[in-house]
């Protein structure tokens, strides 16, 4: 016998192809999700640009605040909302002696003990000459609807108007840098006397947490 006859020998083409399992299948297929790495370069521009807008936000609130109205000035020719989205007022337009109470931020604690004096003492601006008492906040009219409801309990004397793009605050030269309270500029606290397209008397805050000389009293005391 020989060797050739003896072994059994068992050939493997070279070409021939294993099929995968149905593990191999599965480990073929997932594949690893790639996760992007945040670089510090990333971080380090996003504090950049933010600082960039707050420094950006103080220069322009102070650039609007440079030159604030005062008496013997003009009345801006600006609109404001009042009422409701449709109606607006530009006060360099009314006619008579009126009363801007200007407030940085609807609902704030100081704004809600400054304009109560100017509903409950309406009757006696009026008895001064006041044809109009007007409440301004940088605000929207949604707002500002809901707080005069909440101050004066429905009844329609005093107006509240929205200056809520910033328009009048800074065309009044009045505007407060108050992003660390309220999220970006208000208006200054205060109250402005005017008649007849020109002003009478600017009188504002030297603290905005505080009501002095813008007090209905104090205002009363000037007409």
């Amino acid at each position: 016998m020989s060797l050739r006859s003896s072994v059994n020998l068992r050939i493997v083409k070279p070409n021939r192809l294993i099929k995968p399992t149905i593990v191999s299948r599965s480990i073929i297929t997932c594949s690893r999700p790639l996760i992007q790495p945040t670089h510090i370069k990333q971080y380090r521009m996003a504090s950049i640009l933010s600082a960039t807008a707050k420094a950006a936000h103080s220069a322009v609130a102070n650039l609007a605040s440079a030159s604030p109205i005062k008496a013997g000035d003009a009345v801006p020719d600006v609109e404001v909302r009042v009422n409701d989205l449709e109606d607006r007022v530009n006060f360099s337009k009314l006619q008579g002696k009126n009363v801007l109470v200007l407030v940085p931020g609807a609902f704030s604690p100081t704004c809600s003990s400054q304009v109560p004096g100017y509903l409950d003492q309406y009757s006696t601006f009026q008895s001064k000459g006041v044809k109009d008492i007007y409440v301004v906040s940088v605000n929207d009219m949604f707002v500002m609807n809901a707080w005069k409801e909440k101050l004066s309990g429905g009844k329609d004397v005093v107006k509240f108007a929205a200056d809520d793009e910033g328009k009048l605050a800074s065309a009044l030269g009045l505007v407060l840098d108050a992003q660390a309270i309220f999220g970006g500029p208000r208006l200054k606290r205060g109250a402005v006397v005017f008649e007849d397209g020109k002003i009478t008397h600017v009188a504002v805050e030297p603290s905005p947490a505080e009501v002095t000389v813008s007090h209905a009293d104090e205002i009363l005391k000037t007409l």
